[in-house]
């Protein structure tokens, strides 16, 4: 029997993320995820949900996690871009 995963958007409140915000946890293809932590590193975790979040910090104390669509392109950094549209979970720094 395999474990449920839980969406990398779980739990998040849907509304805009403020300065103290950053980019945490979107979506790539088919269901992959990449994810940034607190130090700016990224990182691609395949169809692997709870350890991205877990990367990410999202289910930390003080986390506030908001979804929100990304207001403009920009480089995630190690050449991982996230389009301006795209769905993207924002924790507090």
């Amino acid at each position: 029997m395999t474990q449920r995963q839980t969406h990398p958007f779980a739990g998040a409140r849907k509304m805009r993320p403020t300065q103290k915000h950053r980019p945490a946890i979107w979506e790539c293809m088919l269901g992959t995820v990449y994810a940034r932590n607190a130090a700016g590193e990224v990182r691609y975790f395949d169809y692997k949900w709870d350890d991205a979040r877990a990367f990410a910090g999202v289910d930390l104390e003080g986390a506030d996690p908001r979804l929100h669509r990304n207001p403009w392109a920009c480089n995630a950094g190690n050449d991982t871009y996230i389009r301006k549209g795209q769905r993207v979970l924002w924790v507090r720094r």
